[in-house]
């Protein structure tokens, strides 16, 4: 590692499991060391994804402990980091981790110490992986998070839909870019034996005939997994052997199997619980979905099923359009219309459909949805941010700017 690279600084909420926390950790254990020095720091004490992230790339890892809000204690954690280990551009991934690599440039403990020397602050870069906001009070802080962007030299979007959406309702840094998430197409390849499919099928109660349609994601009321339960039962009153497998676990489990037992659906879902290597349960399925109503930006499950040779059948929201092209390597529907995605399911139960689709799934994502891609992205975006030489404002001023601290 050279001496000389710049230092990053990831800023994340947590290492809990998510598609925001895993592009971070993905992105330190593929970054090239020789360019960069890596720092990642955490918020909240959430370490499902520890065991995944190489530390011995880490130049420093950095638990905050923060319960809630803005903790001064988290706040010259952060700023010591920044100090000592010459910082050139702190990394926030969405809009709570941005606030506290905001914050803590500009000071530790007293608002008047300078960050590095001369005053000259490391460059801020968020990377925003939200579309749609859900609730009133994301609404509320999104008017105090849109002066911290504006006050960002780089705001990263992770497709093209997300970026336009924003633009037009005014979102504005220094600079934005778009880098899409990518994953690991070597990991992610579909190496099982049909011998161990037909295994894995029979294993969870699904015989050779049943037309088994999987969903992988936890179970929260935004990713609308009722919505394919009605779809399941619409296939199934047409005659056709149709099953659901949804790979997960989360809060609407209960409501979820109440929900089976309404429609006449008992023995006719599965839901495995949360499951470290997903591979062999989507490999199993005949056709994958996702039909969540909001949150999707640009979905790793997504990709992860395309990978695997998978058709998808999507809600047309966020970057889905960037993943599926609809009618190629699956098919899109709008968000809640139940009749689009039974149809289009209806159609996937024509086997030769499903290997042509597949396949295409499988090409686009290793043309254009790889980490390596996604590494060489961020990487070509960080050396423009540091390349740019602009001099900054000193500390006191941007505090006193800010309106942040007193």
């Amino acid at each position: 590692m050279s001496a000389r690279a710049p230092g990053l600084l990831f800023i994340v909420n947590s290492l809990s499991l998510g598609g925001a926390e895993k592009q971070v950790v993905t992105l330190l254990n593929h970054l090239d060391e020789s360019r960069f020095r890596l720092h990642l720091a955490y918020l909240k004490r959430g370490e499902h994804l520890l065991a995944q992230l190489n530390t011995a790339k880490l130049d420093e890892l950095l638990c905050c402990d923060v319960s809630r809000g803005v903790e001064r204690k988290a706040l010259r954690q952060l700023q010591h980091v920044i100090s000592a280990r010459h910082i050139d551009a702190v990394v926030c991934t969405n809009t709570y981790s941005m606030l506290y690599g905001y914050l803590a440039r500009l000071a530790g403990s007293r608002p008047g110490d300078a960050v590095r020397g001369g005053g000259r602050l490391p460059k801020l870069a968020t990377v925003f992986h939200t579309t749609l906001l859900r609730t009133y009070k994301e609404k509320a802080q999104m008017l105090l998070y849109q002066r911290l962007f504006k006050r960002s030299d780089l705001l990263l979007y992770v497709c093209e839909n997300q970026r336009d959406y924003w633009r037009d309702r005014g979102l504005r840094a220094a600079a934005d870019g778009v880098v899409h998430n990518g994953i690991d197409v070597d990991y992610f390849s579909d190496v099982q034996t049909p011998e161990q499919k037909g295994t894995m099928r029979q294993s969870l109660g699904f015989g050779p005939q049943d037309y088994v349609i999987g969903l992988c994601s936890s179970l929260r009321p935004e990713k609308a997994h009722g919505d394919l339960l009605q779809a399941v039962a619409r296939l199934r009153a047409q005659g056709l052997p149709a099953k659901a497998l949804f790979i997960g676990d989360g809060a609407e489990r209960e409501t979820l199997e109440r929900r089976a037992l309404e429609l006449g659906l008992r023995e006719h879902l599965r839901i495995t619980g949360l499951q470290q290597d997903v591979r062999p349960f989507i490999g199993c399925c005949d056709v994958m979905t996702l039909v969540s109503h909001a949150i999707e930006t640009f979905s790793l499950a997504a990709l992860e099923s395309m990978a695997l040779g998978k058709p998808l059948v999507m809600s047309d929201i966020g970057g889905a359009s960037e993943q599926v092209l609809h009618g190629q390597n699956g098919f899109l529907f709008e968000p809640g219309n139940v009749a689009a995605l039974a149809a289009h399911l209806s159609t996937l139960t024509l086997e030769t459909l499903r290997v042509q689709m597949g396949a295409a799934a499988r090409r686009r994502v290793r043309q254009l949805f790889t980490v390596d891609a996604m590494t060489a992205g961020f990487t070509e975006q960080m050396t423009q941010l540091l390349g740019t030489g602009r001099s900054r404002p000193t500390l006191e001023r941007r505090a006193e700017q800010s309106g942040f601290l007193t």
